[in-house]
């Protein structure tokens, strides 16, 4: 059995390698495409802003063939979130996970709510369920957007603008994000701000986050990400029951709707959660 440690800075670069083969075995076992990888420079930034946030909830198993696992959990204004949770993929079921998973679930002790966005693998669905987290099914919309333009005022933001989302976080989900926004922004992503309604977090023309104060201006901060993509394939991911506003945008975009999504697994005081589209390292 692996050890279980705390996570380090420099374990970044292993614990990347280690989620690139995860996620691939992870597609190929399900006959599907893996998704495109990450730049690792942007990739080890998360990892490590993570270590330096939140070490309590940042863990390793290791043995001697190095990194077999890891979890990373972030604590944001009393609201605990699963960043990741990877075993290597010839370990799995043999309780690395669940051990890892306990490790990282300690962090979420006195914590007044708890997030985790899940992929499609039915044992991440099982775990999660078995945690005592309430499962909302997700659509996912994916397609190149057309017949869209960008609604008037919406701005491209910068740190100075990172006061406002916190304001709107604490609105739709009962926590900031703070200073993750600016390791977002740091790994390369863009935010989009539409004053005194919503904002936006995007990587070439793909969404990574999304707040509103109103259904309203949740359309509008989709329609600028979607008219944003310009020529580009984009996905619109975590689309539960809650988040109806998203629905008529995507399909007005020309977007087709999927069944094939994970769950985003929530418990105790996450705010209304809507309108919402989360990130799924940042939660």
């Amino acid at each position: 059995m692996p050890v279980i440690r705390p996570m380090h800075e420099d374990d970044a670069a292993a614990v990347h390698d280690l989620a690139v083969r995860t996620f691939d075995d992870l597609a190929s076992r399900r006959g599907e495409t893996p998704e495109p990888r990450t730049v690792p420079a942007q990739a080890h930034i998360r990892y490590q802003h993570l270590v330096r946030t939140d070490p309590g909830g940042a863990w390793v198993a290791e043995d001697g063939d190095g990194i077999a696992g890891c979890a990373l959990a972030l604590l944001r204004d009393g609201v605990w979130g699963l960043s990741l949770l990877i075993v290597r993929p010839e370990l799995q079921s043999e309780g690395v996970g669940s051990a890892l998973l306990r490790r990282a679930g300690e962090y979420a002790d006195g914590a007044r709510g708890r997030i985790i966005l899940s992929s499609q693998d039915p044992r991440a669905l099982r775990a999660y369920s078995r945690l005592g987290l309430a499962a909302h099914p997700c659509l996912l919309a994916n397609g190149t957007p057309r017949g869209v333009s960008v609604p008037d005022g919406v701005r491209e933001g910068t740190d100075a603008d990172i006061p406002f989302t916190e304001v709107v976080d604490r609105h739709v989900r009962g926590a900031a994000h703070g200073a993750d926004i600016g390791a977002m922004l740091e790994m390369g992503h863009t935010l989009l701000i539409a004053p005194e309604r919503g904002y936006a977090v995007v990587i070439e023309g793909a969404l990574r986050l999304m707040a509103a104060l109103d259904d309203d201006g949740a359309r509008d901060v989709l329609r600028a990400v979607l008219a944003g993509a310009g020529e580009r394939m984009v996905t619109v991911e975590w689309i539960t029951a809650a988040q109806q506003w998203a629905v008529g945008v995507c399909l007005d975009a020309g977007l087709e709707l999927r069944t094939n999504a994970g769950a985003v697994f929530l418990d105790g005081d996450v705010g209304p959660f809507s309108p919402y589209l989360p990130n799924g390292a940042f939660l």
